[in-house]
């Protein structure tokens, strides 16, 4: 089962001062507990490291950037960065148009904001215009029902009879994404959207029985990921899957087993001491916020 650790977090922040201390790492929670706390200028500050340092932010970070620079009362600024990430694909035009929120309301008082919504609109009305809502709208509905197999096991106690339930829905997945795969390739945002993709990311992440195809999907969405048409965690988290498939250590962490006793333990891991850099260099959390979640969905302990 998938995580979705950043898009959680962010989601309940945006649902709900001062730069960054010498040698101190970035990190979304980070600039989600500024937020929650109503320091503005601290979440900004967090949000504008963790972009440099990673590149991309996770799932709705943009908009939260946005959102806290407009809070903290530097307006200009967060115009000027809409105007940089909109064409991007990755705001929410529904939020822009109507989320309640302090920076948000905050923007939609300056006098450039119709122009800027307007520009918003004719980006988002391209993107749509070029998915395939056919292919979206059938990813969605198998990774629905894949994840409601997935919670059934979970809600069942986790015990390998309850996954036994689930691998009839991921083998007839896996089988119809390798035709997807053969006929147009990876589908990415700019195919599928963003949903479309993180969908199709689910998919190929429990194609376990056919390792040799999570792998060649791997090839292509390294490729992807160059031209900004798949997340780096989505990547860092299939790399890991294959390579521990391949019997060798895992790069980013992601992979935990439950043993005898019931506690989830760190697969084999290469360098854990640089372990948190290479998370961090993908867009993902460190891992005691990862064990930390990791614990809130299984219900077990995590070490």
């Amino acid at each position: 089962m998938r995580i979705a650790y950043v898009s959680i977090y962010l989601g309940v922040a945006l649902g709900l001062a001062g730069a960054l201390h010498a040698g101190e790492v970035p990190d979304v929670f980070a600039a989600l507990k500024a937020y929650k706390a109503n320091d503005y200028a601290r979440c900004a500050e967090v949000m504008e490291a963790l972009q440099r340092s990673s590149g991309e932010l996770p799932q709705n970070g943009e908009l939260l950037r946005a959102e806290c620079l407009a809070a903290a009362k530097r307006t200009d600024e967060a115009m000027r960065y809409l105007e940089e990430e909109i064409p991007r694909g990755r705001i929410s035009i529904d939020d822009l148009r109507s989320k309640d929120r302090p920076g948000l309301n905050r923007l939609r008082t300056m006098r450039g904001w119709p122009v800027l919504l307007a520009k918003a609109e004719r980006i988002s009305a391209q993107h749509r215009a070029a998915l395939n809502p056919q292919l979206r709208q059938e990813l969605l509905a198998r990774v629905e029902k894949d994840q409601h197999a997935q919670n059934a096991a979970i809600a069942a106690g986790g015990k390998q009879a309850d996954w036994a339930s689930t691998v009839p829905v991921m083998r007839e997945n896996t089988e119809w994404l390798k035709q997807v795969v053969a006929t147009r390739g990876w589908p990415g945002r700019r195919l599928v959207g963003e949903d479309g993709a993180n969908a199709a990311w689910t998919l190929i992440q429990h194609s376990d029985a056919d390792p040799a195809f999570q792998a060649q999907v791997l090839a292509l969405m390294e490729a992807a990921l160059a031209r900004q048409d798949v997340a780096p965690d989505d990547v860092a988290l299939l790399t890991d899957r294959v390579l521990r498939a391949q019997g060798k250590p895992q790069r980013y962490g992601t992979q935990f087993q439950t043993g005898a006793d019931g506690r989830m333990s760190l697969q084999p891991t290469e360098d854990e001491a640089g372990l948190d850099a290479r998370r961090r260099s993908m867009g993902l959390p460190p891992m005691n916020q990862y064990k930390k979640m990791l614990h809130d969905v299984y219900q077990k302990p995590v070490r």
